[in-house]
């Protein structure tokens, strides 16, 4: 859609992108036809779809066969969604029970998501009881590099619980392309990136990692409730604790300082205390 299009069809339900809401729409196609390209879309595929706004996606998917099921929260665009063959959910993505929209059938997560949902969003997904096949997203450019940067351990860069939880839960991330703020409309004040997600099935996980990632996860937030202090202030380790030091952690260390490696084995030997 252009930008012409795009106002003529806020007008027709009434209103204007809502800031609140993080609604920025896409309008370069090349960008969409290669979030579209990335997913692997297949006819018959079942796609979960977060924040459809006007359907630009929508449509891309559904024209390469793709069953789409839509969880859309603004009530304006819920009518105006339901001229494309796709299921509409209206509701708040934060609330509605995912698994019960997907059931046990396989399926792929492709959405532009609104930046103040990135996080939950990429939650939900990834430790799903039946996680996605493939998750493709436009997210914020520092947003993305920074998963990526991580997971994949391209170099030492800060951990954040987002960052973790990406780690613990997949087999490999990749920025697919970066994409200008002028590719929306309206314009956002940050670039974005289409990231690319091939999550770990659950029966890997824990084979992985040597626990559960849950375990893993219940210590990280301990360990990053308070940022910025030391990580043995934050687990509240006694002064004769050695267990940071017994595995090669910096005794000043904070949280945002350990890999995905270090969070797995802090944890087993904390267990195993």
């Amino acid at each position: 859609m252009t930008p012409t299009e795009i106002n003529r069809a806020l007008a027709a339900v009434g209103g204007r992108a809502n800031k609140s809401l993080g609604q920025h729409f896409l309008i370069d196609e090349a960008t969409l036809e290669e979030i579209v390209a990335t997913a692997a879309i297949k006819p018959g595929d079942l796609v979960l779809e977060v924040g459809p706004g006007l359907g630009v996606l929508t449509q891309a998917l559904i024209r390469q066969g793709a069953e789409v099921t839509a969880i859309e929260q603004d009530r304006r665009f819920v009518e105006y969604l339901k001229r494309y063959s796709a299921k509409i959910v209206a509701g708040d993505a934060a609330i509605v029970h995912w698994h019960e929209l997907i059931g046990e059938r396989p399926w792929k997560f492709v959405s532009n998501l609104p930046y103040a949902i990135t996080s939950l969003a990429l939650r939900k997904a990834l430790w799903a009881p039946k996680p996605p096949e493939n998750l493709v997203v436009l997210v914020q450019r520092e947003v993305g590099e920074r998963v990526v940067s991580v997971a994949g351990n391209k170099k030492k860069d800060k951990t954040s619980l987002l960052s973790l939880m990406v780690a613990l839960s997949s087999e490999s991330t990749r920025i697919v392309r970066r994409v200008a703020a002028d590719c929306f409309y309206p314009v956002p004040k940050v670039e974005s990136v289409v990231l690319q997600i091939v999550p770990m099935p659950w029966v890997e996980r824990e084979k992985r990692w040597g626990l559960h990632p849950d375990k893993i996860m219940e210590l990280a937030r301990k360990g990053f409730a308070h940022p910025r202090k030391l990580l043995r202030s934050n687990l509240e380790l006694s002064p004769e604790s050695s267990v940071l030091g017994q595995l090669g952690i910096n005794e000043k260390a904070r949280a945002e300082d350990l890999s995905p490696e270090d969070w797995a084995n802090l944890a087993i030997v904390m267990g195993s205390e």
